[in-house]
């Protein structure tokens, strides 16, 4: 099965959710800001976000897209 990440907004911050073999883990949080939640809001598949190749057009989703792999290894070796 294919891992998507999707979101949940609460008041002023976004979470992260990783989606693998029937289970959702939490990877993090962070402030909200309309640029990120609009690329995740429909979710989005690992493939996708390895290959985003907007670069330097919004600071904040270049430094989000840069955390998920990371916390997406972690979820994987000890929480999944």
């Amino acid at each position: 099965m294919k891992n998507k990440i999707t979101i949940r907004r609460g008041d002023e911050t976004i979470s992260f959710y990783l989606h693998t073999s029937g289970k959702c883990v939490y990877l993090f949080s962070q402030k909200f800001t309309k640029g990120v939640y609009e690329f995740f809001k429909n979710g989005r598949s690992e493939n996708e976000i390895k290959s985003y190749r907007l670069w330097k057009k919004n600071p904040r989703l270049d430094k989000t897209i840069t955390k998920i792999p990371l916390y997406t290894r972690y979820a994987l070796k000890y929480e999944v």
